[in-house]
C-alpha cells in the first residue's frame, strides 16, 4: 500500500509538469511590428509629402522596394517608372525619363482585381475582355458604345447576345457601310467618328465629341455602361473631352486601345497626365495586353515593348 504522503508529491510533480508544458506551448510574445504591409486604405498612401517632392512619393507596389531597385538593366525601370498613384504627383517636375518610363509602366500593368473576365468577339485581335463581377456587369436595360469596327463586328455582336445590352457602333472609315443601319435588333451601326470636336476631317469623316454624339442618339438622360474604342490615336483628343464634360460619369468599364507614336516630352506628358485624370475619376485597370503587331523600342527600356496598349478599366 503507497502511503498518502506519497501519493501527495506524485500529484504535485503531474500538476507540475502540466504548467511547464502550457507554458512552453504558449505563442511567444511578438516583438517586431504587426502594421500590415499593405495597407487598405488608400488615403494612408498619399500621405502629407508635398506633390513636388514626387522622389519621396511611395507607392502600394514600391513600399517593399523602394530600396531595392537594383543594379541590373531594370533598376531605372524600377527608379523611375511609376506604376501607380498618378494623382498625387506633379508630372510637370518629372524628368524626361521618368515621364516615358512611367507611362509605358502605368498602362502596361493592371492595379485592380476583376474575378471573372469574359472575352468578348474573336480570341485574337477584336476581342475585349468585360469584367463579369456583379458590381460592374452590364445588366438590361444596358447600353454599350463601340468605337472602330473595322468591319469586325464579333466584339459588338457577343456583347449584344451575351447581356443584352443596345451596342451602338461607329467607325467612319467603313467604306462599303450604309451610313446608318441595324446589324440585329440590338446592334445599331453609325458610320461617324469620335473626336475631341465635332467636325468633318480631310478625309470627309464625320467626327463628334461623345457629348454630341449622345445628343445625336437622344441618349443626353441615359448612362453608358461600357464604352469600347480602338481608334487609332484619335484617343488623346476624345479622351480628356469626355473626361472634362462629365460624360464619363456612371460609366463602369471602358476599354481602350492606346497608341503611343512619340517618346518626346511634349508628346508624352500630355498622355501622362490623361492618365493621372482617368485615375482620380476612379477608373483602374484590371486587365492590359500589348497589341504584338506595334512593336517598339522604348529608351530606357531594356526590352522591346509596344506602342498600342489595350487597357481594360473598370470603376466601382
Amino acid at each position: 500500500m503507497v502511503p498518502r504522503n506519497a501519493n501527495a508529491v506524485s500529484m504535485l510533480c503531474l500538476i507540475g509538469i502540466i504548467v511547464l508544458v502550457v507554458l512552453h506551448l504558449r505563442p511567444q510574445e511578438v516583438v517586431h511590428s504587426n502594421k500590415p504591409l499593405y495597407r487598405s486604405d488608400e488615403s494612408d498612401l498619399k500621405g502629407s509629402v508635398d506633390v513636388k517632392t514626387h522622389n519621396e512619393h511611395v507607392t502600394i507596389d514600391e513600399q517593399v522596394t523602394k530600396d531595392d531597385t537594383g543594379t541590373g538593366p531594370l533598376s531605372i525601370v524600377r527608379a523611375k517608372g511609376y506604376v501607380n498613384n498618378l494623382a498625387s504627383l506633379d508630372l510637370d517636375t518629372l524628368s524626361d525619363e521618368e515621364l516615358l518610363l512611367s507611362l509605358h509602366s502605368h498602362v502596361d500593368n493592371a492595379n485592380v482585381l476583376c474575378d471573372r473576365k469574359l472575352r468578348m468577339g474573336k480570341v485574337s485581335d477584336g476581342g475585349w475582355e468585360v469584367c463579369d463581377d456583379p458590381d460592374v456587369r452590364p445588366r438590361e436595360p444596358c447600353i454599350i458604345y463601340s468605337f472602330g469596327i473595322n468591319n469586325d463586328f464579333s466584339f459588338d455582336d457577343d456583347a449584344a447576345a451575351m447581356y443584352g445590352c443596345h451596342v451602338y457602333s461607329f467607325d467612319p472609315s467603313m467604306t462599303r457601310a450604309n451610313d446608318q443601319y441595324d446589324r440585329s435588333p440590338k446592334v445599331h451601326f453609325y458610320k461617324i467618328g469620335l473626336d475631341g470636336r465635332t467636325y468633318v476631317n480631310i478625309k470627309k469623316w464625320p467626327l463628334f465629341t461623345f457629348q454630341d454624339i449622345r445628343k445625336k442618339l437622344g441618349h443626353q438622360n441615359t448612362t453608358a455602361d461600357v464604352i469600347k474604342m480602338d481608334i487609332e490615336s484619335s484617343e488623346w483628343a476624345a479622351l480628356p473631352e469626355m473626361v472634362v464634360s462629365g460624360q464619363l460619369s456612371g460609366v463602369k468599364q471602358m476599354l481602350v486601345e492606346y497608341h503611343l507614336q512619340l517618346q518626346t516630352r511634349n508628346y508624352v506628358l500630355p498622355k501622362l497626365r490623361l492618365m493621372q485624370n482617368l485615375e482620380v475619376a476612379g477608373f483602374k485597370r484590371f486587365y492590359v495586353h500589348k497589341n504584338p503587331v506595334c512593336k517598339l523600342k522604348v529608351k530606357g527600356m531594356p526590352m522591346e515593348r509596344t506602342k498600342c496598349y489595350e487597357v481594360h478599366y473598370l470603376k466601382r
